[in-house]
């Protein structure tokens, strides 16, 4: 049975089990059974298109990688004009999906007259058409006299680097309608309906509490999700550190850490409902606790991302430094010392230690800085891990190396440049998200739920009282301060659970404070 006949099969077991226990509870309960019926068909949904999204999201991600593995295609090349070599070297140290796909190329391809690195840039042409036209070039290069080739693996460099950053670009061009409908009809129209509510009694709409909080507590924040899951399925391109273990020694405590914040956080909010609108309680009880509680709990390995980052950013300097002192005949050793004592900063001290370790325990450049207790053993950083693959390869081939690590650190450059303009394409789109959830929606809410609690229809009736209006409202505003982040997040970054974690935890905690003392102080200025 295929996984999508498995799909299927749970679609339609969810959505008839669902349909019938919605149309059972809608005899006794209409407003649970129609929420039964609505989770139903987004389970069924879901299970039908979640493996298709999920297949899509991994290639795309995947793809980040490219320029990676294609320098070190380059760099065996650069060493050894053997294909067949270079193609086994990248395939052995790069990482990921990218990586495992060539690996398979490469063993399918032995005995044949190809190395499989053709056959590996067929593969992925579909979703990087430059890989096909880097793979050509870097085959021309084999055969080319010395200086062509040279110019034909930069330019097989560059055609991926290019590659990846026109796609990107044209992903951004298309996510900014998207989004911008995300914003408009998930966020900005719901809120601003909530000011006509009162009108709904005059005008004879049959509003009621529970039609209320179907749709802005279920139909909308799926719907919201649905689009979000989308969106990110399609991103071209991302660099997401590598994940942080569980038993990684800077997570030590943050159990009790989460635990003391939440405790914190519910002594102040049950502090702060005595000020407050009763409504308001189980929104302060709720949010703070939690929203405390995964900001705490995901700050260790925020930490550990942002240190990976300060130590990606000085690779570039720390390759190039390390590649003419190998050009020069220096001894490996001496040369990783060297850059230690040149360049400060995290990647400063991971070369000292490394040195260090090369020294006093005479271990080789890849235990000095990846064995046990190394500077970069516990590091998540495939971009650094990647790094020292190139410096374990360059000192091998001695000042021949050396040069190829000059070379090679202009394209950490490249690709530095590259991730800062992914970035600065989705800046913009990002802020505005995070901005959203953080302070917009529940400053607007506040506001509109005071004036629906002023305003009357004509005969003076309203068509929902406030407090649950209120209170739900004030459940869209939380949903909001949880999905905003993490599309913003990921967008940003990739899908990078730490990140979501914490942004949405900081985004929820600020939300339940700003949106009810919002709707208390516009009631009273009102």
């Amino acid at each position: 049975m295929t996984d999508l006949d498995h799909s299927e099969r749970v679609a339609l077991t969810a959505a008839a089990a669902g349909g019938l226990l919605a149309a059972v509870l809608s005899r006794f309960a209409p407003y649970t059974g129609a929420a039964v019926g609505v989770l139903a068909a987004a389970t069924a949904a879901g299970a039908l298109y979640a493996p298709q999204l999920h297949e899509v999201a991994r290639r795309s991600r995947s793809l980040g990688a490219a320029p990676d593995l294609v320098a070190l295609v380059v760099l065996g090349l650069r060493s050894s004009p053997a294909i067949e070599s270079a193609s086994a070297f990248a395939a052995d140290a790069g990482t990921g999906r990218l990586a495992d796909s060539l690996a398979a190329h490469v063993r399918a391809a032995r005995g044949e007259p190809t190395a499989g690195f053709a056959a590996f840039a067929d593969e992925w042409r579909d979703s990087l058409p430059s890989l096909q036209r880097a793979a050509a070039l870097v085959a021309a290069s084999v055969d080319a006299p010395a200086g062509d080739r040279e110019r034909l693996l930069d330019r097989a460099l560059a055609a991926v680097v290019a590659g990846t950053r026109e796609r990107t670009s044209e992903y951004a061009d298309a996510v900014r309608g998207p989004t911008t409908a995300v914003y408009a009809f998930g966020v900005v129209l719901p809120l601003a309906l909530v000011g006509v509510v009162p009108a709904a009694a005059s005008a004879g709409v049959p509003l009621t509490v529970g039609t209320f909080v179907l749709g802005y507590d279920l139909v909308l924040p799926l719907s919201v999700l649905a689009v979000a899951a989308w969106l990110l399925a399609r991103r071209p391109v991302a660099f997401p550190p590598a994940p942080v273990p569980g038993d990684h020694p800077a997570l030590d405590g943050r159990r009790r850490d989460a635990a003391l914040a939440a405790g914190a956080a519910l002594l102040a909010a049950t502090a702060a409902t005595a000020l407050l609108p009763g409504w308001a309680t189980p929104l302060l009880v709720a949010g703070w606790p939690t929203g405390a509680a995964l900001a705490v709990w995901f700050r260790p390995a925020c930490d550990l991302r942002e240190r990976a980052r300060d130590l990606e950013a000085g690779f570039a300097d720390a390759l190039s430094l390390l590649g003419h002192r190998l050009g020069e005949r220096q001894a490996v050793e001496a040369a990783v010392a060297d850059v230690g004592d040149t360049l400060d900063g995290p990647t400063g001290e991971a070369f000292a230690d490394a040195a260090r370790r090369m020294r006093q325990l005479r271990v080789d450049v890849e235990a000095a800085f990846l064995g046990e207790h190394g500077p970069l053993s516990r590091t998540p950083s495939q971009r650094a891990r990647g790094a020292v693959a190139l410096a374990v390869r360059a000192a091998e081939r001695g000042p021949a190396g050396g040069r190829v690590l000059v070379d090679v650190a202009g394209l950490f450059d490249d690709l530095a440049d590259l991730d800062r303009e992914i970035r600065r394409e989705f800046a913009a789109t990002t802020r505005t998200l995070r901005h959203t959830a953080l302070l917009y929606a529940p400053l607007v809410a506040g506001v509109t739920v005071a004036l629906a609690g002023r305003v009357r229809g004509l005969d003076g009736a309203s068509a929902l009282p406030q407090s649950a209006l209120a209170l739900a409202v004030g459940g869209y505003v939380v949903w909001l301060a949880v999905l905003l982040p993490g599309l913003a997040v990921a967008l940003d970054r990739g899908l990078d659970p730490a990140l979501v974690g914490r942004h949405a935890g900081l985004a929820v905690l600020c939300a339940t404070a700003v949106y009810p003392v919002t709707a208390v102080a516009a009631g009273i200025l009102l």
